[in-house]
């Protein structure tokens, strides 16, 4: 099976999604039974968009993995404060038309 690049993508914006958050920290994690797997981190621009590209192997630790369950941890540079979203579950994206790339857009993700 080749190792495919998979990119998660994102906004992240204040819990009541009325602003853009720059600057944060923003870490992408594969939700596992006994340790969740670390994915990569970036930091969010001005319009607090972020992307972290990992490879396929980075999650699939298991012949029954298919798909990654995605959750962040987003350390808010003004508070200081990380919150940890919810878990997308079997996570999917689009392929590029060469199929070298799927890119999960996770779209605006409100946090404190």
């Amino acid at each position: 099976m080749p190792d495919y690049r998979e990119v998660v993508k994102g906004r992240i914006v204040s819990k009541d999604g009325s602003r853009p958050l720059s600057g944060a920290q923003v870490s992408v994690y594969d939700k596992d039974l006994l340790a969740s797997d670390h994915l990569g981190t970036a930091v969010t621009d001005s319009s607090g968009k972020f992307e972290v590209e990992f490879r396929w192997s980075d999650f699939k630790d298991s012949p029954f993995e298919d798909r990654p369950d995605i959750f962040l941890e987003v350390k808010n540079p003004v508070t200081g404060e990380t919150t940890k979203t919810g878990v997308w579950d079997e996570l999917s994206g689009d392929l590029a038309e060469d199929d070298s790339v799927e890119v999960m857009d996770l779209g605006d993700v409100p946090v404190s």
